[in-house]
């Protein structure tokens, strides 16, 4: 583990450890018993968060230049999964598989991607119509509050493609309604951002006519919630940031979308996206695949790690595209997955995708908006060694610092040993990652193990 990302989990300890939660390198894990009893302190007329999860350690999010920002201003970097089209893989969206996408996958946020006419869309008026828009509302409420059930952030996402609504402009007598519907009913939730126009597209579809549909979108939603973040789509399937930043919106806690598909975006989209943040323009990467932009051709990794890294250095938050089991590259679900109802049975996009998802989280999370106090050693890191470790590990205090003993828990916070020693034993353990609380004299560090 590395001094920055040591520091981050030394801040968390209390909060975790006090509660029966426990925090790891991959993000957070929450087993179901644990789940409906550790939430927040937070007023009992604000919605609760599981003690230790994304929105737990964040709160409220907003945009400071072109940072997303927690509560407390510190900047985040979020990155999860998108849904495909709600009403196309209905069966891969359910409690159970967001709740393995939290635990397994350690997302900190899903994409809930309500297509506006293809397949069954929102605004659809004949028989292809999959819902009411009155039950097409309960349904995505139902999914908003099990994303707040588990801890994580939710992006509601008005999913503009095609059959004419590449103008989102088209969309507006059906966007309005949903947007004051919607930000009248999450307004007090922490944990929801909204996407108002996907990819607008088309030949003749300029950032002025997206400016002008967001014009009449984001008065409706800021007459209910007054800074909520808004993420707002820009031309060319949502490539043009650049434009944007040129004329940008005229709001607070305003974001602008960048999409790529690494088999066909490359440099130069990374270059538009680079002139956007230098002109003050906050990116948010709410959709993007390892695959070439029909979803279809293979996985292209190594110009998808280009971008992560560009992404990393800059804190943009991302959201891959899809978790789904359509027969497609980029589906993060081999076929047949969601009928087993195995949550796992990954693709090869899907593994790369996972692995990502399981790498150190870099939060700085707020000390107070939970009414937490923090009573961590936060100086010098306690280092574990060898790690990873076959039969025994050791602990190396700092200066200054008397060890008063160890303990070990697995991932979903079973207590399992307990040493008073500097030397532990671990020969019994199973292979695997493990979490050390080891108290020392003026406070308490956590760090990870690894079993081999």
């Amino acid at each position: 583990m590395n001094a920055r990302m040591f520091t981050k989990v030394i801040m968390l300890t209390a909060m975790f450890f006090f509660a029966d939660t426990f925090v790891f390198a991959g993000g957070y894990n929450q087993n179901e018993e644990a789940m409906k009893k550790q939430v927040s302190s937070a007023p009992e007329s604000v919605r609760t968060y599981p003690v230790g999860s994304p929105v737990y350690l964040n709160g409220k999010l907003s945009v400071q230049g072109t940072q997303m920002v927690n509560e407390c201003g510190n900047p985040v970097q979020l990155k999860g999964m998108s849904s495909h089209g709600l009403a196309w893989f209905p069966q891969c969206y359910t409690e159970e598989s967001l709740t393995t996408l939290v635990n397994d996958w350690h997302i900190d946020i899903f994409r809930l991607a309500i297509y506006t006419h293809e397949n069954g869309g929102y605004c659809k008026t004949d028989t292809t119509q999959w819902k009411s828009k009155e039950d097409y509302n309960v349904y995505i409420d139902s999914l908003v509050d099990i994303c707040g059930k588990l801890g994580i952030y939710c992006i509601i996402d008005w999913h503009v493609l095609k059959e004419g609504s590449g103008n989102p402009k088209n969309t507006l007598d059906d966007a309005i309604p949903f947007w004051d519907y919607m930000s009248a009913k999450h307004k007090d939730d922490k944990h929801v951002l909204y996407e108002i126009c996907n990819e607008p597209n088309g030949f003749m579809v300029r950032w002025s006519h997206v400016k002008e549909y967001a014009d009449q979108v984001i008065p409706v939603i800021r007459a209910n919630d007054p800074d909520k973040i808004v993420i707002c789509g820009t031309p060319t399937w949502s490539q043009d940031v650049d434009y944007a930043s040129q004329d940008p919106l005229s709001y607070d806690n305003v974001m602008y979308t960048l999409h790529f598909y690494s088999g066909d975006h490359t440099q130069s989209l990374r270059d538009k996206a680079q002139t956007a943040l230098n002109n003050g323009a906050a990116i948010f990467v709410t959709e993007f695949g390892t695959t070439k932009a029909s979803g279809t051709g293979g996985v292209f990794l190594d110009e998808c790690d280009r971008w992560m890294e560009w992404m990393n250095e800059r804190k943009i938050s991302w959201v891959n595209w899809s978790f789904a089991d359509k027969n497609e590259s980029s589906a993060a679900l081999q076929p047949g997955a969601s009928r087993s109802k195995n949550w796992n049975m990954v693709s090869e996009s899907g593994q790369y995708i996972k692995q990502l998802l399981s790498q150190p989280k870099n939060f700085e999370p707020c000390e107070d908006i939970n009414g937490v106090e923090n009573n961590l050693l936060e100086k010098q890191p306690v280092t574990l060694y060898p790690n990873p470790a076959k039969a025994f590990f050791s602990v190396s205090v700092p200066d200054g610092e008397t060890l008063v003993k160890v303990q070990l828990f697995d991932l979903t916070g079973r207590f399992l040993l307990e040493s008073e020693e500097e030397t532990v034993d671990v020969s019994r353990l199973d292979r695997g990652v493990y979490c050390v609380k080891v108290f020392l004299t003026n406070g308490i560090v956590v760090d990870e193990l690894v079993k081999e």
